[in-house]
């Protein structure tokens, strides 16, 4: 059975993170970041938030999130490369893609207790 609370719960973490990921990437780089770089940031969070929010992969819910969020992340990650065309940027947004991952799976499975789906 689909369990929407999960999806919802999930996806809003995902927003969140992308919001969180924005403002930190506006003080750790250089140059501002454009509105598109914004949305995609954006986006992508709320993509690896929506993809945890329907994922029926069995186990645990912290290997989940790192799974997912590398997995989905992975497009920003080479996009961000050609945004930003720096190497340091590549590597640390393939890592903040584990780690927000990790984070939405935690306000998901753990705060909100919104477990996934068994068969």
């Amino acid at each position: 059975m689909f369990k929407s609370k999960r999806l919802i719960i999930a996806t809003i973490f995902g927003f969140i993170t992308g919001i969180i990921c924005y403002i930190g990437g506006r003080y750790g780089l250089k140059d501002d970041l454009s509105t598109t770089m914004f949305l995609y940031i954006l986006f992508n969070r709320a993509l690896i938030g929506f993809v945890i929010g329907i994922s029926i992969i069995r186990m645990h819910w912290s290997l989940h999130g790192m799974l997912i969020g590398f997995i989905v992340g992975i497009p920003f990650s080479i996009g961000s490369l050609f945004e930003q065309n720096n190497n340091e940027v590549f590597f640390a947004s393939v890592l903040l893609n584990v780690v927000y991952g990790f984070i939405i799976e935690l306000f998901t499975s753990i705060v909100f207790k919104a477990k996934a789906v068994s068969n």
